[in-house]
């Protein structure tokens, strides 16, 4: 077995050490998401044999889909104890309507959240690989995204809990390396889901993917690399975009020319932090509101007033706009426009 795949984990494994020191201090309390799948299997192996002393704690999220999952669910655990490390399992319902595998999802981050506050862990680590992040982007870029969506998933970031990725530059075949220099195939549990065409991403896997490789390759690698670079990109412009949002606004009033002279890019963000601050969550806002809310605020006359989704009001003013709540809300339906309005900003 090629020692440079194992090699390449435990690589993996003391970059993130080096970039993240809290997480991984010795004695340090973490949660491993652990579904008993070969990236999973990987990760706490490797993490329960690093030259560090953590205290690790694998949760099994049992989302209670099959009729084996209570079976599959004692597996995994007695798959962990295999490898050294406590097992905890816990079952979830996952609503059955809308997409089952994005219920799934949310249902199984709250648990993982759920566990770690109540073991007082520092992190909770999952077992996401190049590949995984290689799906997310295609995924992404065919939804329609931004930098954001093309920056992918981070190393290191929080949502209702902190989520480190130690292997998110690690290849699904280099896991599997790993494993089987081990000896831990035999402990493997996995999830048939996964090879059903049903599921959008399993699709990118399946089919898109592999298609891909015949254009080259280390595509999966090219891609994680794109999304490293980008995501480095994205946190230059996000903190430009802050230190700008302290100097253009006052007490909810903007400064109009000040505004007016940044590159559209900025303007954007700059937009976006305006409208978080006034409440509006921009998860379900489309982009072509914003957009022309953008093009108003570069070329639109004094009292002049733009309506997002959600009762969001874009006032002009001969020299400052403000951002209003509570507004005149747009019809889903109606065509946006701008609008006089008899007040003065």
């Amino acid at each position: 077995m090629r020692s440079r795949d194992v090699e390449h984990v435990r690589r993996a494994i003391r970059a993130a050490a080096i970039r993240l020191p809290d997480v991984f201090a010795p004695g340090t309390r973490l949660v491993v998401a652990f579904s008993g799948g070969q990236d999973s299997t990987c990760l706490l192996h490797a993490l329960a044999h690093a030259h560090r002393t953590l205290d690790l704690l694998a949760v099994h999220v049992d989302h209670g889909l099959r009729p084996d999952s209570a079976e599959s669910a004692q597996r995994v655990s007695d798959a962990a104890r295999t490898i050294g490390v406590r097992c905890e399992v816990v079952r979830v319902e996952v609503a059955k309507r809308g997409s089952v595998q994005q219920a799934a999802r949310v249902a199984r981050y709250a648990a993982l959240a759920a566990a770690a506050q109540a073991h007082d862990a520092k992190a909770i680590l999952v077992a996401h690989t190049a590949d995984d992040q290689a799906e997310t982007l295609l995924l992404n870029l065919l939804r329609g995204t931004g930098l954001l969506g093309l920056a992918g998933m981070r190393m290191d970031e929080v949502r209702a809990a902190r989520l480190v990725r130690p292997l998110l530059d690690v290849s699904r075949s280099t896991t599997l390396a790993y494993c089987t220099h081990f000896g831990l195939l035999s402990t493997i549990v996995e999830d048939a889901s996964n090879q059903t065409r049903v599921y959008t991403r399993n699709r990118v896997r399946l089919d898109l993917l592999p298609l891909l490789r015949e254009f080259n390759p280390a595509v999966h690698e090219v891609l994680s690399r794109m999304a490293d670079l980008v995501a480095e990109d994205l946190e230059v412009l996000d903190a430009l975009a802050s230190d700008l949002y302290t100097t253009l606004q006052n007490d909810g009033t903007y400064d109009l020319r000040a505004f007016r002279a940044q590159p559209r890019a900025l303007q954007r963000r700059l937009l976006r932090l305006g409208l978080q601050h006034a409440g509006l969550s921009l998860k379900n806002v489309a982009d072509r509101p914003l957009e022309d809310a953008l093009n108003l605020l570069q070329t639109g006359q004094p009292n002049q007033t733009y309506h997002l989704p959600y009762g969001v009001e874009v006032c002009i003013g001969h020299q400052t706009f403000v951002l209003r709540q509570h507004g005149n809300a747009r019809a889903p339906s109606a065509r946006n426009t701008w609008e006089s309005v008899g007040s003065r900003v």
